[in-house]
Order: C-alpha cells, then sequence, then structure tokens
C-alpha cells in the first residue's frame, strides 16, 4: 500500500531571485564591455574544487490511513562534494572593483526513514517501519554578486578579498510517501520503499571570500579560492509543513586565472 501523494511545490522567490541575479549579471556585462576598453581591469577565473561543508536536516508527515492519524520521519544527511565556480568582473579602480561569481554543487544522498501505520482493525496500536530511500537530488546553484578589494603582495601575485550578496537555488529531492505491505491479522508492517520527488526553491544570502593568483604571464596564470556561502532555503513539506534548509558552505577550489 502507498501513503501519501506527491506533490512539487514551486515558490515565487525563485522567480523573484533569480530574476534579481540575471539583471546584476547583465548590468555587469555592459560594464564589463566598457572596462575591457582599459588595459588590464577585466579579470576572469574557472575553478574546480571542493564544497567542503555537509548538513543535516529532518521532516515530519502526518497523514491519515484507516481513519486514523500516522506519521513518518525522515532524516536527510548532505555530505561534501565537487563544487564548479566560474567569475568574473572588472576593476573600478586600481585597488577597487565589482565581479560576479556563478557556483554548482550537484550531489545526491540518502535519508532513513521511519513510520508509524495505523492498524486497519484496532485504534491507537500503530506498526513501525523503518527503510531508507537512496539518490535522491540534491542540486546548490548561487550567483554571487561581488565587491572586490584588490592588492599586489609580489610582482607576479595578487591577492582579492570581496564579499556581498548571494541568490540560491536549491533542488532537493524528498521523500513523500512509504510504500508497506501488511497480511492478516495486520499485527505487523513491512517496509517495501519510498516514494520521492523534487522540490525547488530559492533565497538571498551572503558570501565573503579571497582570491590568490600566480600570474606566469602579463594576462595568463593560476590561482586558488576560499569562499564561504550560506543562506536558508524553505520548501513545503508533504502535509504543508515548512523544511528549513542550509545552504551553501566552505568552498576551497583552484584553477586559470586571466585578466585583459
Amino acid at each position: 500500500m502507498t501513503l501519501l501523494k506527491l506533490s512539487v511545490t514551486t515558490r515565487p522567490m525563485t522567480r523573484m531571485a533569480w530574476g534579481a541575479a540575471m539583471i546584476g549579471v547583465s548590468v555587469l556585462g555592459s560594464a564589463v564591455t566598457v572596462a575591457a576598453q582599459q588595459d588590464g581591469r577585466v579579470f576572469i577565473s574557472v575553478n574546480g574544487g571542493l564544497q567542503a561543508s555537509s548538513t543535516d536536516f529532518t521532516d515530519n508527515i502526518v497523514f491519515t490511513e484507516f481513519l486514523e492519524e500516522g506519521d513518518l520521519d525522515t532524516a536527510y544527511s548532505i555530505d561534501s562534494g565537487a563544487v564548479i565556480d566560474i567569475g568574473g568582473g572588472f576593476k573600478l579602480l586600481d585597488n577597487l572593483g565589482i565581479g560576479v561569481g556563478f557556483s554548482r554543487f550537484d550531489t545526491s544522498n540518502d535519508a532513513a526513514v521511519d513510520a508509524r501505520i495505523p492498524h486497519p482493525f484496532f485504534y491507537d496500536r500503530p506498526r513501525s517501519i523503518a527503510g531508507s530511500a537512496t539518490n535522491l537530488t540534491r542540486r546548490e546553484t548561487a550567483v554571487h554578486i561581488q565587491v572586490r578589494w584588490f592588492t599586489s603582495v609580489l610582482d607576479q601575485v595578487d591577492l582579492s578579498l570581496f564579499g556581498g550578496p548571494t541568490f540560491f537555488n536549491l533542488t532537493q529531492g524528498l521523500v513523500t510517501a512509504v510504500d508497506f505491505s501488511h497480511t492478516y491479522p495486520f499485527d505487523e508492517a513491512s517496509f517495501t520503499s519510498a516514494d520521492t520527488g523534487d522540490q525547488v526553491a530559492s533565497a538571498v544570502g551572503f558570501h565573503v571570500g579571497a582570491d590568490v593568483g600566480y600570474f606566469f604571464s602579463r594576462y595568463v596564470g593560476v590561482g586558488a579560492l576560499v569562499r564561504f556561502s550560506g543562506a536558508t532555503v524553505d520548501l513545503v513539506s508533504e502535509d504543508g509543513g515548512t523544511i528549513s534548509i542550509d545552504t551553501g558552505g566552505f568552498h576551497v577550489a583552484g584553477g586559470l586565472r586571466l585578466r585583459f
């Protein structure tokens, strides 16, 4: 038997937040075109690295089965994983600039499931079942709007510190129902599987970080990035409750540096 039905909710915040982020990117792109006429003011970075943060969250769903309420608990654990990062911008002054970064963290996670299933004949005699849901989607896409401060540590080494708002978009797989089996006299039930579905929502947070680049020619170099970003995204549980999920975390990445 299957409890509950799948519903996927997309919050209005998704369009609003990403609309604002795209406007910021468009404005920056126009400014970069102007800045490109001034030598050495445009910078670009391409990085690969690690989101070295983990997060846990839980969900409780109350449902009705056999004219009685039961409930379903799900515990989610998101581990660290690979992240990609692309950024660019331009210097307004020798030591001051603005930029935009794009990062994506994409992984899958498992969740532990526990449920209390009402008895079909006897009131207040729930049967407990337990199992797991596997390969749940976790995708964090972020647009980081940056103010940067630059300094030259050595002739070929540049350091920049940056910070600003971050627009997060989260896709998260959630358990929406459990399948179970039972046979007469129905005193016990067995977990069969978990039904899942993806939810998408957005939030605005922040980021701070530092970037160091070593340039072995006038325009080309390599570098390293450290950044902490964060926001809380609210998803809607299957029974209408709110699931608050932390996004972002500590990024360590490295890759190509360009300036022109």
